[in-house]
């Protein structure tokens, strides 16, 4: 564009034009970025490619509504990874039902992507199906500031740290409810790789130690034709002076579970009313206490972060009237900032704790209505357990009065452990008891 043909020599005034040339395509990539960033910050998605299973609202360009379609093919992703099938068998049953690829979708409804098609139809792969188990925009979140470019010199994409992420809450139609992303996360946080006999655990991302907090690793032996399919603490596993083994045989922990299970489904089918009071009690007593701490803790937060603003406003006038030397500035300066960063922090820890606190009556309903699935239940499977429990504690076995016991402590989701009477008679004494509290009252 500016005529410059080497050939013909080169002027001096060249490296000022290069220069000039450099600091124009600087200034606008900063004045993108501000854009993008501002744009960003009020909600708006960021993503140039859509996520497979929704599409652009024809009436507003910026809006999203599910394409009912490939979001039917979402659900099924789910629903598979909850059955404990991993993300390579789930790209093969997807493959064998014949289901487009995202972007064989896209390319056959018209819309552009970014990948080129493969040479055969319905390739599938584990990546794909994890990115779609990864995506937060499937339970109606926008998720902004994922990625950035390094400069405007290099465009390749460097993904951003979770804490550098925004995300702006139920923006768009959910096609996963967040019961189930929460379900598929932990699976996706506790995914382990099949023994070498090639089983798998169906308690896999559910054990772990009750000592150390560290998980049960699953081992089904190869050679010793005669030993049993068992669960044993990973901290012992790698140093026998870090924890106890807490061995369990898988036969032993799924009849545990199993009965418990039934005694849960039974005990909800009849007497569902009398449940959901005493869980709402128990939540009541429990979490009454810490929420009011907790929102104190917060209120003090805030309060501070603006008395420090006042005090560093007071110290900067002290630092320009020379009240106090820049050093002492400084210092106090770099203490306020650090200890405003350190509230913001709890602050948002506070919030969470809260949320998740107020959080629970939604999952007391989500728990109930997941129980009423099963009207009878005679065999585990992943989808039973991912959906009911949140996590299992094993405790060492111990000898008590010479016979060997191991407790089991079981954690339901959205309720915790679950403790109901034995018997019909123990469950007519605790209603009596209600209702007699309830006449007096």
């Amino acid at each position: 564009m500016d005529n410059i043909d080497s050939s013909k020599g080169l002027n001096d005034f060249l490296p000022i034009q290069d220069w000039f040339n450099e600091m124009h395509a600087k200034n606008t990539s900063q004045k993108v970025r501000a854009v993008l960033k501002s744009k960003g910050e009020s909600g708006i998605s960021l993503a140039n490619n859509i996520p497979y299973g929704y599409k652009k609202d024809e009436n507003d360009k910026t809006k999203w509504i599910v394409d009912e379609a490939s979001a039917e093919v979402v659900k099924e992703i789910y629903n598979l990874f909850i059955q404990g099938h991993g993300t390579c068998e789930i790209a093969r049953i997807l493959k064998e039902r014949n289901i487009m690829t995202p972007a064989e979708y896209f390319i056959s409804i018209g819309r552009k992507f970014p990948t080129k098609l493969q040479e055969f139809k319905h390739q599938w792969n584990a990546t794909t199906v994890a990115s779609i188990l990864d995506r937060q925009e499937y339970v109606g979140d926008t998720v902004n500031f994922k990625y950035t470019i390094r400069s405007y010199k290099d465009k390749t994409k460097v993904p951003l740290p979770k804490e550098d992420w925004q995300i702006f809450k139920n923006t768009h139609e959910a096609i996963i409810d967040e019961y189930t992303w929460n379900i598929a996360q932990q699976l996706r946080n506790n995914r382990k790789k099949p023994t070498r006999s090639g089983k798998k655990s169906i308690f896999s991302g559910l054990l772990f130690c009750y000592d150390c907090g560290k998980k049960l690793y699953f081992q089904s032996p190869v050679t010793d034709l005669n030993a049993k399919d068992h669960y044993r603490c990973s901290s012992y596993k790698k140093n026998i002076s870090l924890c106890t083994s807490h061995w369990i045989t898988d036969k032993i922990l799924q009849s545990i579970v199993l009965e418990n299970i039934q005694k849960v489904v039974s005990y909800m089918k009849n007497y569902e009313d009398l449940f959901i009071k005493e869980q709402l009690a128990k939540s009541s007593k429990d979490e009454a206490k810490q929420i009011s701490k907790t929102k104190k803790e917060l209120e003090q937060a805030k309060k501070r972060i603006i008395e420090i603003d006042n005090l560093f406003m007071h110290i900067y006038e002290d630092n320009i009237s020379g009240k106090i030397t820049d050093e002492r500035f400084r210092n106090l300066s770099f203490n306020y900032d650090k200890e405003q960063k350190e509230l913001k922090t709890k602050i948002e820890q506070l919030s969470k704790e809260i949320n998740n606190t107020e959080k629970k009556t939604t999952d007391l309903s989500q728990f109930i209505s997941n129980v009423k699935k099963y009207t009878e239940i005679t065999e585990l499977t992943p989808e039973i357990l991912n959906e009911l429990i949140e996590k299992i504690l094993v405790h060492q076995t111990e000898k008590i009065k010479g016979k060997k016991v191991q407790e089991i402590d079981i954690y339901y989701r959205g309720v915790g452990i679950i403790s109901f009477p034995v018997s019909l008679e123990d469950m007519t004494m605790v209603i009596e008891k209600m209702i007699n509290k309830k006449i007096s009252a």
